[in-house]
């Protein structure tokens, strides 16, 4: 299959460009869930994530520190940052697009949200503020343990696992290594998600692999691997826009292009190196 290993930086950007054209689309839309407008503030992570990847591909240069020149690709942040982005693609996934039925996305939306709220909860509070939003969060933390409990996903729980989800210990999409295989094959995408956690926990490979990457072109190189998870995560999160809001096929016809470098890379998963030999 002709493409992969090549997700240029063009690529990424055509691909993003649509995906920021089908969240405008939607300006001033009030969907009847409102579950769906929480949705577009995690896409808004993504395309953050997508976008820091993408400047910082481009190279790093400090001129703030006199009579020393200092350029290089920050090869090591991009994986940081493109685990954090596929882990982002996959939560919207699980929580927005997957569940099959209404009881099944109002339970995973709330363990989501519990997560969050039960998290924030443990900041140490200093200030009057501080404490007005830890008010705030026991509210909400209060509401989304009630939603919790009238779905029948959470009954089906044996009670070890209803502490877990009330205390926002039960969202992710598990396993982890089934959730990798699903977006980027099952050959690749358990060893790709291993080597980017390498980065994330500063284990050796991570610090052997900055010393080995001693040139601006091997940095670049080692870049252009995560600029192909970009177009990935980036291809999926449009399928998952075209899945929750099927009218903004609309604007989608008008990139044939792009629809094509869609498709290619939502392929990813089922590529085969051997094939193209």
């Amino acid at each position: 299959m002709q493409g992969f290993g090549n997700g240029s930086a063009d690529h990424c950007r055509a691909l993003l460009g649509l995906l920021i054209k089908l969240g405008e689309s939607l300006r001033g839309y009030r969907p009847p869930d409102r579950r769906l407008v929480v949705s577009e503030l995690l896409a808004h992570k993504i395309v953050f994530h997508a976008s820091s990847i993408l400047y910082l591909s481009r190279g790093t240069r400090l001129d703030d520190i006199p009579e020393i020149s200092i350029s290089f690709v920050d090869h090591a942040s991009i994986q940081v940052v493109a685990r954090a982005l596929l882990e982002s693609v996959w939560a919207f996934h699980h929580i927005f697009v997957e569940p099959k039925t209404e009881d099944e996305r109002a339970f995973r939306y709330c363990c989501w949200m519990l997560a969050g709220f039960v998290q924030r909860e443990q900041f140490p509070v200093m200030t009057a503020s501080g404490r007005e939003q830890l008010a705030r969060d026991k509210q909400a933390t209060s509401h989304y343990r009630e939603e919790l409990k009238r779905t029948e996903a959470f009954e089906a729980l044996i009670p070890r696992d209803k502490t877990t989800a009330l205390n926002g210990k039960l969202w992710r999409p598990q396993p982890l290594r089934a959730t990798a295989e699903a977006f980027l094959g099952t050959r690749f995408g358990p060893a790709i998600y291993a080597w980017l956690c390498s980065y994330q926990h500063a284990d050796a490979l991570s610090a052997i692999q900055i010393r080995a990457l001693d040139s601006h072109e091997r940095q670049q190189h080692m870049a252009e691997s995560s600029l192909l998870l970009v177009a990935i995560s980036l291809s999926q999160m449009i399928k998952a826009y075209l899945r929750l809001w099927p009218q903004l096929e609309l604007v989608t016809n008008r990139y044939p292009k792009i629809q094509s470098l869609v498709e290619m890379y939502c392929q990813f998963p089922e590529f085969d190196p051997a094939a193209d030999d």
